[in-house]
């Protein structure tokens, strides 16, 4: 056999056996029977020499019990963890095979030593790399090992812990342990004119809360404007944004004024249909939406505030 020889053939198997275990009589039908008999161990040996690996893994999952008790059924499986796993650094054992025999082990139908189950994760969370969700599943076997280690700290959720302060009794903190130290964060504004109109805006209605990027489902009760909305204004309902809400806290936090800065952006056909889409569910709302655009150069902070003040509203 190239690259994984079975170092006991069918016909030896029976001479390799313990004295102990030479007089026992195994059954010679297929081993795909339904027979809760234990299998042939020279029949497994068959496959291993054949690398029939699929059929080996099902009589590992239908007569584990014997195959843990029985010390000659128990070293024709051994021969197979040996035979599979220089297969598998030939690179001829297939993926679904190595999950199957994972999940075997997990299900302690086979043991695997420690080495080769974790040169078994190992491959396949390099494997599955570019879906974290299936290869963190893998990591989970081997948290310990260094590359699922720093698979799980890369991919997993982040290690919570308690922030210790002078008011335990009543009140518990945590926080979240970052992953990095590079700082991914990106300012709440686009651009310099958005920032601009935010503060003209926060100091024209300085007694009132205000609020940039606010979403529309959080202002506008769906279920009752459900019934009144296309299907296209349904599915942006829950995605769409408003450039600047001022709320009224001494009625209930409720919002007064919708401001959209508009740029030429907004000429695109797409961004035009989504704005359409904003101002009519507005409408329907019994709400008025204001689109600020300037003309000229982009105003700065005082000429924002001034815009805001001589707007009749």
């Amino acid at each position: 056999m190239t690259g994984a020889s079975c170092p006991h053939p069918p016909s030896a198997a029976r001479a390799q056996a313990p004295a102990s275990c030479r007089s026992k009589r195994y059954p010679t039908e297929s081993l795909k029977t339904e027979s809760n008999l234990p299998p042939d161990p020279e029949a497994i040996y068959r496959l291993i020499y054949e690398r029939r690996w699929p059929e080996v893994l099902e009589v590992a999952h239908r007569h584990a019990p014997a195959l843990r008790d029985d010390p000659l059924l128990a070293r024709a499986m051994q021969t197979f963890v040996t035979a599979f796993f220089t297969d598998r650094e030939a690179g001829t054992a297939t993926d679904e095979l190595l999950e199957k025999l994972l999940l075997l082990h997990r299900g302690g139908f086979l043991s695997l030593p420690d080495a080769h189950l974790d040169a078994l994760v190992v491959h396949l969370v390099q494997r599955h790399a570019g879906n974290p969700a299936r290869a963190l599943d893998y990591a989970r076997f081997r948290p310990e090992h260094p590359v699922c280690a720093a698979f799980l700290r890369a991919h997993g959720p982040p290690e919570i812990e308690t922030v210790g302060h002078a008011r335990e009794d009543v009140l518990e903190i945590t926080h979240t342990r970052p992953f990095a130290e590079a700082d991914a964060t990106r300012s709440l504004f686009r651009s310099q004119q958005e920032a601009d109109f935010f503060l003209a805006v926060r100091e024209v209605f300085a007694t009132y809360f205000v609020y940039p990027n606010v979403a529309l489902s959080s202002v506008l009760d769906y279920e009752r404007l459900r019934d009144r909305l296309s299907g296209a204004e349904r599915r942006y309902f829950f995605r769409a944004l408003i450039d600047c809400v001022v709320f009224d806290q001494h009625a209930g936090y409720r919002p007064r004024y919708f401001f959209e800065l508009d740029s030429p952006h907004h000429d695109d056909d797409a961004r035009r249909e989504k704005d359409r889409l904003k101002e009519r569910m507005l409408a329907l709302a019994g709400q008025r939406l204001y689109r600020i655009r300037p003309r000229a150069a982009p105003p700065g902070r005082e000429t924002f505030v001034a815009l805001l003040k001589a707007i009749p509203l």
